[in-house]
């Protein structure tokens, strides 16, 4: 499992920092949040395949975190792509989408699946391809999930910004540990479908006996699954608290440093100051401080140094910084 940070500026791209975007690799997929402008080119940069299963988050409506969205889709057409695609976000992004169809020409001709999460009614919207003249379905959401998986789930929550916007968590399910080939050896366990089987954790009969992998010593028990929060763009809320709790890894939005505070007060921001907090009262591992002002191009280091003052573990994002979750 892989993070890779693909824009880290505030509002304005500048030389070594494309606006917002963030990708996870998990197994045979990638997951990203949000689409700055010229996302497109980062993506390829950062040598993610363009024909994989793709879910992307949109966390808001402005313009740094979602117009590179329409250009990648078009590319992904020119692409000849297949492989199947989600897309969630606030409401009318589907919307914005079929305006560009309408107006731009924008295609989609593989298989496109658009939510739209509709927070007051804690529905999902579902929009299949770009040419629904009405939702496919409405979907009811549960405990703040809206995608569930065997070995993932996507949750999310509502945070204050200027207009409505979403912060996000991947959850990973509870993964059983380290297989032992020798101990199915000795019990007469055949290599092949069976030892797939015991992997995951499932009970399986042979020669007319139960075979429970974990209490025979075949695989270890199940441990915790990973975390990593998002918060898009936002000032301090008790939400995120909430979303990102014991995160191995939190984003979080740095904008201003401590000395700019009441700015971004009024903007609906964070300092580096409130980044950390949040990563410290979550009890977060690690912190990553991203979306970061252009008025700090030369001297960004001094954001992270005002957030390990309060959470040491803090990393400044750059864009292509990889982190491999372990």
């Amino acid at each position: 499992m892989e993070l890779i940070i693909l824009g880290s500026a505030a509002a304005i791209p500048i030389k070594n920092r494309n606006l917002s975007s963030i990708a996870i690799k998990f197994k045979n997929q990638t997951l990203i949040f949000d689409c700055g402008e010229d996302f497109q080119r980062k993506f390829a940069e950062a040598s993610l395949k363009f024909n994989k299963p793709l879910k992307i988050f949109i966390t808001h409506f402005h313009g740094d975190h979602i117009i590179g969205l329409p250009g990648f889709l078009f590319r992904l057409s020119l692409n000849d792509r297949t492989a199947p695609m989600m897309i969630f976000g606030p409401r009318n992004l589907f919307l914005y989408l079929f305006l560009h169809k309408k107006i731009l020409g924008l295609k989609a001709n593989y298989p496109i699946t658009i939510f739209e999460i509709d927070h007051l009614n804690n529905e999902l919207i579902e929009f299949e391809g770009l040419d629904s003249e009405e939702p496919k379905r409405t979907i009811k959401i549960n405990d703040n999930i809206i995608f569930d998986s065997k070995s993932f789930s996507m949750k999310y929550a509502l945070v204050e910004h200027s207009i409505i916007t979403f912060a996000y968590a991947f959850v990973e399910k509870p993964r059983y540990g380290k297989f032992n080939p020798i101990r199915a050896k000795d019990l007469n366990i055949p290599e092949g479908n069976l030892w797939k089987t015991l992997q995951e954790g499932e009970v399986i009969e042979i020669n007319g006996k139960i075979i429970d992998p974990v209490k025979e010593g075949i695989i270890s028990p199940k441990k915790p699954g990973r975390k990593i929060t998002y918060s898009g763009d936002m000032k301090p809320s008790n939400s995120l608290i909430d979303l990102g709790k014991d995160s191995d890894i939190l984003i979080h939005e740095a904008t201003f440093a401590k000395a700019l505070a009441k700015i971004a007060e009024d903007k609906k921001h964070s300092t580096s100051i409130d980044a950390a907090n949040d990563a410290k009262k979550m009890n977060a591992k690690q912190l990553i401080l991203t979306h970061i002002s252009s008025r700090y191009q030369e001297d960004a280091i001094k954001l992270l140094e005002e957030a390990k003052e309060i959470f040491p573990n803090t990393v400044l994002a750059e864009d292509l910084l990889r982190i491999t979750l372990k």
